[in-house]
């Protein structure tokens, strides 16, 4: 009988360790799977019952029919019961029927779910985020990066509905107001860097993107809910509220017109113009990579110059005064 080497033995062991798991996995999702149904199904009982009765008379509404409605979750998609209610006739409506299923579920996705494609689609492609999210969660096997695509656009104008419209200048109040505000927490700090990008459908033409950090030095009170970093960026050419959205970063982490503030930049025009219309007491640092770059083009083209030049009376030497 011939004896299975040690590689062989350990090579099986792996392989059902790793079908164990992926077993293990897959029976954990199909019973996650179920909990939604379970929950969601009699909570959405109740608010159907509750509304199908008439405010005013207090007697149950006539239903003209049922429908199903279908709502994704983190943990699935679940299929609920949808009747069609009368409107009570003694009150006047702009419709003769309701669904009561639809003013409990105003979308189709649930808001864990869209923040979890959302916050996944910032990080890697709408691909991985698809393929991520159906590896650990029991979603369905038909999610595809479109979707998740879709859903990150109708997150994105919504946050940027919200935002609220562009300002001249985002300073509030005067230096006299100032100094009555309480004390600040710790400096802020904001990089900014610009870069021309290539057009990815149209290769000829390029735009500008301004990216960058703030970070807070230290917080005097530990809240957890305001961070102390925050990233942001635009399309210098395109977007219509720039200031407005830096405005909104710094906010976030609690600025004041009374905190000390720095700002690292090339020197570009367009981030001094931000910096004046959103504190004009800031400090403007000029960052140090633009200059060193700047100076190593001067010294390449310097040890390109000829080491002397000749006239008709007398030699200079060029190349080591200009280096």
């Amino acid at each position: 009988m011939k004896r299975r080497s040690k590689n062989a033995r350990w090579g099986r062991r792996r392989t059902s360790g790793s079908s164990i798991w992926a077993s293990t996995l897959a029976e954990a999702k199909s019973v996650l799977k179920t909990l939604p149904q379970h929950l969601v199904e009699p909570q959405a009982t109740a608010v159907i019952a509750a509304d199908a009765q008439c405010d005013h008379w207090g007697k149950s509404l006539g239903i003209k029919g049922y429908y199903t409605r279908t709502f994704r979750t983190r943990f699935g998609a679940i299929t609920l019961r949808s009747p069609r209610v009368d409107h009570c006739r003694g009150q006047r409506r702009k419709t003769t029927t309701f669904r009561p299923l639809n003013l409990l579920l105003t979308e189709p996705t649930a808001s864990e779910l869209l923040f979890m494609e959302t916050k996944w689609a910032s990080l890697v492609s709408y691909g991985w985020t698809a393929q991520a999210l159906k590896d650990f969660l029991p979603v369905e096997a038909t999610l595809k990066a479109t979707t998740i695509h879709h859903h990150t656009l109708t997150v994105t104008q919504r946050c940027e509905d919200e935002l609220g419209e562009e300002q001249w200048a985002v300073v509030e109040g005067c230096l006299a107001d100032w100094e009555t505000l309480p004390s600040p927490d710790g400096s802020l700090t904001v990089g900014i860097d610009g870069g021309s990008v290539r057009h990815g459908e149209e290769q000829q033409q390029h735009f500008e993107v301004m990216i960058g950090k703030s970070r807070l030095a230290f917080r005097r009170d530990d809240e957890e809910d305001v961070p102390s970093s925050q990233c942001f960026g635009f399309v210098q050419t395109l977007d219509t509220k720039p200031k407005r959205r830096l405005f909104e970063v710094l906010r976030s982490q609690g600025h004041q017109m009374n905190q000390p503030m720095t700002f690292l930049s090339d020197g570009g025009d367009p981030v001094r113009d931000l910096q004046l219309c959103l504190n004009p007491q800031a400090e403007h640092l000029l960052d140090w990579f633009p200059l060193a770059m700047r100076l190593t083009v001067m010294r390449q083209t310097a040890k390109g110059l000829p080491q002397t030049v000749h006239d008709e009376e007398e030699t200079y030497t060029l190349r080591d005064p200009v280096a």
